[in-house]
């Protein structure tokens, strides 16, 4: 459960992932042989959509405000994981999304508002029509306010459940909305969203219940962070063996005079430090690169020994120092190379 209270953990109350299951079994049927696209959009370190994906199917993304939980989230299968504030740093496309898991924050903002109502406002639209919205909520949220919000988007409210299993219901009344994406213009009544809220239901009772049919949604247009995470470019960048591609680059690039020999990798990086690699490299993950770099010279003095052990002279040496930049065109941003 991400609830902002927490300094200490930065939020991170992960769900249990046993009641997950319990709501998905008992609220939807999934499309035989098709592939629903479902989103966490507070994923933590993506245990409950990495559940969702691997249990139901699901093609699935992610969003997590802090890089160490999202640098854990990226080594599970998931498509897309995003390390961004899910409310400022993100792009996206709306009506997207088959399987909408949205469990946010339980905090105050700087308005005096609820965060969720924020999460709501922003996430919820991303559910594609025919698809679902799972809200994981609490009485504090669940108000006349997060209702409208919900009503606007074109939500009909289906039904809530608690689990008194789990130890976010003992500890805050957490409880699981369930609503169905509609067309934008359909307005639900307020008595049927209070309704939903004041009425959870314990998930383990035998309930007859008509469950929805959900629709898959689809790729999303845009699903991206404003500015990319420094430890994902340098991963992609490792992952790409980069800075062998350079060197090969180099020693084929055609010169307007020629050397004797190749250079070595020495003189190689003096030479792209100074443009002669002018050209644009395309990473495996479609973004353009170019060389840029600096040289300095350094002057070294070396003692030079007599067969006594004692200093006979002095050298001075000249050397270079260069430093050679990545320059990554497609998001204008650097990456050092000693």
């Amino acid at each position: 459960m991400a609830r902002l209270a927490s300094d200490v953990k930065m939020g991170y109350y992960p769900t249990d992932i046993k009641t997950i299951q319990k709501i998905i079994n008992k609220t939807i049927i999934f499309p035989e042989n098709k592939t629903v696209y479902a989103l966490d959009c507070c994923a933590g370190e993506g245990e409950a959509i990495d559940m969702i994906g691997t249990k139901y199917g699901c093609k699935t993304y992610a969003c997590e405000l802090d890089e160490n939980r999202a640098k854990v989230a990226s080594n599970r299968d998931i498509a897309i994981v995003l390390n961004a504030d899910s409310l400022t740093s993100v792009r996206k496309s709306n009506h997207w999304v088959g399987l909408n898991f949205l469990n946010p924050p339980y905090d105050i903002n700087t308005n005096g508002k609820r965060v969720e109502i924020d999460f709501v406002e922003r996430w919820g639209l991303t559910t594609a029509i025919g698809g679902v919205l799972i809200l994981v909520i609490n009485p504090s949220s669940a108000d006349e306010e997060m209702a409208k919000k919900l009503q606007l988007q074109g939500y009909r409210p289906i039904i809530s459940f608690y689990d008194p299993e789990n130890n976010d219901y003992k500890k805050y009344g957490q409880f699981f909305s369930i609503f169905h994406q509609q067309l934008p213009n359909f307005r639900a009544s307020m008595d049927k969203f209070q309704s939903v809220f004041e009425k959870p239901l314990n998930i383990n009772d035998d309930i007859e219940f008509e469950r929805i049919s959900i629709r898959t949604g689809a790729e999303p247009m845009m699903f991206k962070e404003i500015d990319i995470a420094r430890w994902k470019i340098e991963d992609k960048l490792k992952k790409s063996k980069l800075k062998k591609t350079f060197f090969d680059e180099l020693r084929s690039a055609s010169m307007l005079n020629s050397s004797i020999e190749h250079p070595n990798q020495g003189q190689a990086a003096i030479l792209i430090a100074s443009g002669a690699l002018n050209k644009k490299l395309i990473l495996s993950n479609g973004n353009e690169v170019i060389l840029k770099g600096t040289s300095t010279k350094e002057r070294k003095q070396i003692d030079q020994m007599g067969k006594d052990g004692n200093i006979e002279s002095v050298k001075i040496v000249d050397s270079y120092k260069t430093v050679v930049y990545g320059l990554n065109l497609t998001h204008g941003q650097f990456v050092k190379y000693a």
